[in-house]
């Protein structure tokens, strides 16, 4: 597993992508990178706080309904100035941000990326 090159990656092959983190079933925020010249929105430290803590609260409360609707593909919070994505691979929690003008059929697209870089990444 190289979450590192995962991150590397993701916003490599997509422009649109500003900032990617991976995080672990235990609350450790294993890697995040903003895009290089990308503004970020929050502070370092809101980063930090919220990508090791939130998206697994969030996902856990998501995966209730796994009985009923079968495996969390990704779900995506729309915000007035970012949209975040949520992926779930494995025991990792992988938050993708982009800004507020990306639409649902780019997003699968992302969708795509993410499950070929997941298998090559983080497995």
């Amino acid at each position: 597993m190289n979450v590192d090159a995962f991150v590397e990656e993701m916003l490599r092959i997509n422009i649109a992508i500003r900032y990617v983190a991976v995080v672990d079933n235990e609350y450790n925020l294993l890697a995040s990178s903003q895009r290089p010249g990308t503004p970020s929105f929050t502070t370092e430290e809101s980063d930090r706080n919220f990508m090791s803590i939130i998206p697994l609260i969030i996902v856990e409360a998501v995966d209730k309904l796994r009985p009923f609707l079968g495996a969390m593909e990704a779900f995506r919070v729309r915000y007035k100035k970012a949209l975040l994505m949520f992926h779930r691979a494995g025991n990792l929690i992988v938050v993708l941000s982009f800004g507020p003008q990306v639409t649902t059929p780019f997003l699968s697209e992302v969708t795509k990326q993410f499950e070929k870089l997941k298998e090559e990444y983080l497995t």
